[in-house]
């Protein structure tokens, strides 16, 4: 008898261990893993943008011809030509070869090797060519699009130079000599009247006047009201009010740019004057780093939020109204069903199956709404949750 009671014992334990596990895992228990996910608290509206633009004018008629000497949206240098106007007395073929002249000259004192534009050594130039394709390859992909086109014009200029010494360029001496020289002969020929036109500032090189150059300025976005947000949107600037009082082009100080948004009170009153927050244009797909700068007085509910950004990008410089995406917050972390979290010993926690068990996690909390929780992520505290852990959404205490 004494010998049967040690056996009915391990039976017991056995029958036990058996149940606890068949429990584990073929119990009701609704459960889910943890994955990491990311919660953004973010708003849709319209917008206006507000960039620091310098009109330039000349003494021009309205049928002669204005020639850009730089790309459109090229960075310049104060008291650079950033085009050529050639009054109505020129006609096509010199004003073509001009234009060609004149954009040569540009590239070339705007590159940075100036020396490898100019080398006289097929093979090397085949060499920086390759490296120059393989910059717009690696600026394309994190999306700098400056470094895009600044790469992209030293490899036209470089093909050109290689094309000459092979004998298959159009240009046979593509020097700043040569290219120089030939200007100077076509506008001798041309006998007409010729103004250069010079960038009076530092800044980005642009034709697309719209005529609110003057209207939605620095001051404006940081004084707008709803009323003058209101007026901006519905007013029409025609093609003529653009180009008034002999305005041939503008200089964009891209340093810093403004959009303006009209939010109503609750949404105003979730913001403060430099708060962080991203900017999405619905036309780019690329997130800005922004900042509040000013917001209005109520007008019949509604406030205007002027957002301003030092970022660089190619969308604001030929936009004015928008739609964009208003990020105000950003939480990643694992998600996880608030009716899953648990309170033991005054922390908060979630209970998860691990190796045959139950186990409770203590977790920090970083947002939650009527639903979810975002967690904090972190494997280097003891009892965290881990990825990939199973959640025990209704477990039973």
């Amino acid at each position: 008898m004494k010998k049967l009671i040690p056996k009915i014992l391990i039976l017991i334990l056995a029958i036990y261990v058996v149940y606890s596990v068949f429990n584990i895992y073929n119990s009701t228990e609704r459960t889910i893993i943890a994955q990491i996910e990311t919660f953004e608290k973010s708003y849709e509206f319209d917008g206006i943008i507000t960039r620091s633009e310098y009109l330039v004018s000349a003494d021009v008629e309205d049928s002669g011809v204005l020639d850009p000497a730089v790309s459109e949206n090229e960075m310049v240098k104060k008291g650079k030509v950033v085009a050529v106007y050639y009054d109505s007395t020129i006609d096509d073929e010199t004003r073509t070869r001009l234009a060609d002249i004149n954009k040569r000259i540009s590239e070339i004192n705007s590159s940075p090797n100036e020396v490898s534009m100019l080398d006289s050594n097929p093979q090397k130039i085949g060499e920086e060519i390759d490296k120059k394709v393989e910059e717009i390859v690696e600026a394309s992909f994190i999306r700098d699009m400056s470094a895009v086109s600044a790469a992209r014009l030293d490899a036209s200029l470089l093909i050109d130079r290689k094309l000459e010494l092979e004998g298959g360029g159009e240009i046979k001496a593509d020097t700043l000599e040569s290219l120089r020289a030939e200007k100077l002969r076509l506008e001798r020929s041309y006998g007409g009247k010729k103004t250069e036109i010079v960038s009076p500032s530092h800044g980005i090189f642009s034709t697309a006047l719209d005529g609110y150059e003057e209207i939605l300025t620095s001051e404006k976005a940081l004084s707008m009201t709803v009323s003058d947000y209101e007026t901006a949107k519905k007013k029409a600037v025609s093609t003529e009010e653009a180009v008034k009082n002999g305005v041939v082009c503008k200089i964009i100080d891209n340093s810093k740019w403004w959009i303006s948004i009209k939010a109503n009170e609750q949404q105003a009153t979730s913001f403060k004057p430099g708060e962080a927050v991203t900017v999405r244009f619905a036309g780019e797909n690329k997130d800005i780093r922004a900042a509040v700068e000013y917001i209005s007085p109520a007008q019949s509910g509604d406030y205007i939020i002027t957002l301003s950004s030092i970022a660089y990008s190619e969308y604001i410089l030929s936009n004015r109204f928008t739609s964009l995406t208003l990020v105000k917050n950003s939480y990643t972390g694992y998600k996880v069903p608030l009716e899953a979290v648990r309170v033991k010993d005054g922390k908060a926690g979630v209970y998860v199956k691990t190796e045959n068990t139950v186990r409770f996690r203590e977790i920090e909390v970083l947002y939650k709404d009527d639903k979810n929780a975002i967690v904090k992520a972190d494997n280097t505290r003891d009892g965290a949750l881990l990825l990939y852990d199973e959640i025990i959404i209704d477990m039973k205490e």
